[in-house]
C-alpha cells in the first residue's frame, strides 16, 4: 500500500466517522416522523422520546438496536442450491426493480404486462448470474393494482426455486405473502428467513403507515428487511453529498430501531439507495459520479456497523440501449464489486432512471456482471498457471503457443468468452448486430428454462389463495 493509499484510507475513516456523528445528531435533534399511531406507541413503550409524530433517538438507543439486529444470516430458497448467505463478504445479484414500462431495442417505450414479468422471471431462473429471483421485475399494468404485490410473489414462487425477493405493499399484502411463504416452507417461518423485503422511507426523515405495517408483519415473522431510503440530493435531501448521505444513514438507523423494537433480532440489510437530482430538470440521476460517491460511502458506513449492504447496481439514465447506457451501467457495477456490495439491486435491465427495463440491456448487463466476476477473482498462480515449462518448451523448439499442449489443456479455463458482445468483423450496422446477438441469447436462455419441481398440492393451495384475492383464472393459467 502506497503512502497515498494509506492517506486516502485514513481520510475515508474520518469522513465516515463525521457522517456517523452527524447522523446521530440528526436523529437526536431532528428525529423521524412515524406516520402511524400504533408505531408511535411501540416507540414510546420502547423508551423512545416522542413528540407529536416525531421520534427522537439517543446514540445509545441507535447503537443498541444495531447490536440487537441479526447481521449474518441465510435466506432459504425452495432449492437449497440457491440459499443465500448474507454477510459482509459475498456478493449476490438481483435484477431491476420497480419499472412500470418496457424499453424496446429501437427506444420505444410501452407499458409492461404480466407476460413481461413472467418472461423476466424465467430468464432469471435460467441464468447462472442470479441466486435471487423476484421483486417488481416489471410492474404489470394488466393485473389489478390491489393484488399485484401478491400476484408477483405468487408467480415467482411458482416459476422459480431461487431465493425470493418479495414485493411490499402494506400490512394486508404482507400478511397474504406470509401466508404463501408458510405453505411453500411448510409452516412456521419465524426462524426460517425465506424472503427479502424492501423497506422504503419517506425522505426527508419520514416513514409511512403502509411501510410501518409491512415492517410489523415481516419482523414478527422473522423475515429480513432491506432498509433502503432514497433521498435525492437537491430534491428530497440536501444537495451536498455528505448531507444527503447523512440523511439516508439516519433513516436507515432510525428505522432499524423501530424494527428491533417490533421483533428483537430482525435480520437487517443496509439498503442505502441515496441518489442525486439533475438540477437542470429535477430528474433523478442514478448513474452520475455523485451517485456512485454516495453509494461508496454508504457501503463504508454499512461495514462500520457490521451490516451486509446494498450498493451500486446497473442503472442508467439513458433513454435507450446506447453507449451511455453501457458506460453508466458498467461504472455502477464496478462500484458494487469494488466496494463488496453484498446485495446488488437494479443490476440488470434498468434504463430511464429506474422507469423502464430493456430485455437487451438485461442480457448485456448479465455479461457485464460476468466480466466483473472474472476481473475481481484471484489470479491463479500455481505452477501450471505460471507456465514456466510451456514457455521453455515453445522457446526451445522454436514453435508457438497456439499449438502447444498447455494451450490445448487450458483454452476453456483461462480466457473469458463473451456470450453477447460481437467479436468478429461485421457487415452492417454494428448496433443492429449487437441487438441481434442479445436477442439470440435471450431466446437461448428461455429455451433452457425448465419449470422447477414444485408440489402439486402446494401449487393448488397457492392458486386458491390468488383466486380468493380476485386473480383471474386466465392469469393463473399463465404461471
Amino acid at each position: 500500500m502506497t503512502d497515498k493509499e494509506k492517506t486516502m484510507t485514513k481520510r475515508d475513516e474520518q469522513i465516515v466517522e463525521r457522517i456517523h456523528q452527524n447522523t446521530l445528531h440528526i436523529l437526536e435533534e431532528i428525529g423521524m416522523a412515524f406516520l402511524s399511531e400504533d408505531a408511535l406507541e411501540t416507540l414510546r413503550k420502547g423508551g423512545i422520546h416522542v413528540e407529536g409524530n416525531r421520534a427522537y433517538f439517543t446514540k445509545e438507543q441507535v447503537m443498541h438496536a444495531l447490536d440487537v439486529a441479526t447481521k449474518d444470516f441465510t435466506v432459504y430458497a425452495r432449492n437449497d442450491a440457491y440459499n443465500v448467505h448474507m454477510n459482509m463478504e459475498d456478493l449476490y445479484i438481483t435484477p431491476g426493480y420497480g419499472s412500470p414500462s418496457i424499453c424496446e431495442a429501437d427506444g420505444t417505450v410501452r407499458p409492461s404486462t404480466f407476460d413481461d414479468f413472467l418472461k423476466l422471471s424465467k430468464i432469471i431462473q435460467s441464468s447462472d448470474a442470479f441466486a435471487i429471483n423476484g421483486g417488481i421485475l416489471a410492474q404489470p399494468v394488466d393485473i389489478d393494482p390491489g393484488i399485484s404485490a401478491e400476484a408477483m410473489v405468487y408467480a415467482t414462487l411458482c416459476c422459480s426455486d431461487k431465493a425470493l425477493f418479495s414485493v411490499c405493499g402494506g400490512g394486508v399484502q404482507a400478511e397474504n405473502i406470509m401466508k404463501m411463504l408458510r405453505i411453500v416452507f411448510d409452516g412456521d417461518i419465524e426462524k426460517i428467513p425465506c424472503s427479502f423485503h424492501l423497506i422504503s422511507t419517506l425522505s426527508p426523515l419520514g416513514i409511512t403507515r403502509d411501510t410501518l405495517d409491512t415492517i410489523d408483519v415481516c419482523a414478527k415473522n422473522g423475515q429480513p428487511l432491506v432498509i433502503a431510503p432514497g433521498p435525492m440530493a437537491g430534491g428530497t435531501g440536501p444537495i451536498s453529498l455528505a448531507g444527503n448521505t447523512s440523511l439516508a444513514n439516519a433513516e436507515i438507523l432510525g428505522t432499524n430501531v423501530y424494527a428491533q423494537l417490533v421483533h428483537p433480532g430482525t435480520p437487517i440489510i443496509y439498503g442505502f439507495a441515496a441518489t442525486v437530482s439533475d438540477m437542470r430538470n429535477m430528474n433523478v440521476s442514478n448513474s452520475c459520479p455523485g451517485f456512485l460517491k454516495e453509494a461508496r460511502y454508504g457501503a463504508l458506513l454499512s461495514k462500520k456497523y457490521g451490516l451486509a449492504c446494498r450498493s451500486g447496481g446497473g442503472m442508467s439514465n439513458a433513454n435507450g440501449l446506447t453507449a451511455q447506457a453501457g458506460v453508466e451501467s458498467a461504472m455502477n457495477l464496478f462500484e458494487s464489486f469494488s466496494e463488496k456490495a453484498n446485495l446488488v439491486m437494479h443490476a440488470t435491465g434498468s434504463l430511464h432512471s429506474f422507469n423502464t427495463v430493456s430485455y437487451e440491456k438485461f442480457i448485456m448487463d448479465i455479461e457485464t456482471i460476468d466480466r466483473m466476476r472474472y476481473y475481481f477473482s484471484d489470479l491463479p498462480d500455481d505452477e501450471d498457471s505460471l507456465a514456466f515449462e510451456a514457455i521453455q518448451e515453445v522457446v526451445s523448439e522454436g514453435s508457438n503457443f497456439v499449438t502447444s499442449e498447455h494451450t490445448f489443456e487450458r483454452c476453456r479455463i483461462d480466457p473469458w468468452y463473451s456470450t453477447v458482445s460481437v467479436h468478429s468483423n461485421g457487415h452492417g450496422n454494428p448496433n443492429d448486430e449487437l441487438y441481434a446477438s442479445a436477442q439470440k441469447r435471450i431466446t437461448a436462455i428461455l429455451d433452457e428454462y425448465k419449470y422447477p419441481a414444485f408440489s402439486q398440492a402446494k401449487r393448488e393451495t397457492l392458486d386458491s389463495i390468488m383466486r380468493s384475492l380476485g386473480m383471474k383464472d386466465k392469469d393463473i393459467a399463465k404461471v
